[in-house]
């Protein structure tokens, strides 16, 4: 063999060899949840944001409630984007197609219908249940204060992160776990679950607690779960829960 087919031949070794280590390194990042790292994020997860809704809503129509959660959320939201980045699924579930703001603001229309049947047969004056959104929109503070649409703002990227923390991560890790029927349930639960302290802090001493966030949640988590498992990708629902909950502050279902 001659000189220059023996270099050919080493370096398509090398080659191979190089091909083989990627594949190998892909597969490294690409392995599945432990029932340890399942239990520990989602666990995690859904304590950090219990506490910080806590905290949040403890501080009704001020700056605290949102800038808190937009913290915890941020601090969140990084980790999953390093997590998806690490295992080289980042590009393929963030990255913005044709269609996905067209899905996401379809999906957000839907439920803000839903949203506004509930209020007319639920929560409508002169039900006395009507104290229970007349609390979860003062939370938010004045609807005619000349600021409201920067704290729309606000809001639509604390919900993008919100829909990125549970569904980028605490569902994708109990997916890669448990399957994706159980997850999908799992993820609604715990996210009803980090709203409980609502129950509470937006109650009314009248009609007893108020259970508008915890079951919007748990709904609304279903279908925010099933479409970014339908499309395989997180796009679409970041969009729809965002647009969602801007849409709801922006052209409330309720007005004094």
């Amino acid at each position: 063999m001659s000189d220059a087919e023996e270099k050919n031949v080493d370096a398509a070794e090398e080659q191979d060899a190089d091909a083989a280590e990627a594949d190998a390194g892909e597969d490294e990042f690409a392995e599945p949840a432990s029932s340890r790292e399942a239990f520990v994020v989602a666990g995690g997860v859904t304590a950090v944001c219990t506490a910080a809704i806590a905290f949040a809503f403890s501080n009704p129509g001020s700056p605290l409630l949102l800038g808190s959660l937009g913290c915890v959320y941020g601090v969140l939201a990084g980790y999953t984007v390093h997590r998806l980045r690490r295992r080289g699924e980042l590009d393929d579930q963030l990255r913005p197609r044709a269609g996905d703001l067209s899905i996401g603001a379809l999906v957000a229309a839907l439920l803000y219908a839903v949203a506004m049947a509930v209020h007319l047969i639920l929560t409508s004056p002169p039900s006395p249940r009507a104290a229970w959104i007349m609390q979860v929109y003062a939370a938010l503070g004045d609807p005619a204060s000349e600021y409201r649409h920067i704290v729309g703002g606000f809001v639509f990227v604390v919900a993008a992160l919100e829909e990125l923390v549970w569904r980028g991560l605490v569902m994708r890790v109990l997916t890669e776990r448990f399957g994706w029927l159980r997850s999908w349930l799992l993820q609604a639960a715990l996210f009803g679950v980090a709203h409980v302290p609502t129950m509470i802090l937006l109650g009314n001493a009248r009609v007893g607690p108020n259970p508008l966030l915890v079951a919007a949640g748990v709904a609304y988590s279903l279908v925010w779960g099933r479409l970014a498992m339908r499309t395989d990708r997180l796009a679409p629902a970041l969009f729809a829960h965002a647009l969602f909950t801007w849409g709801v502050f922006e052209f409330p279902i309720w007005r004094p």
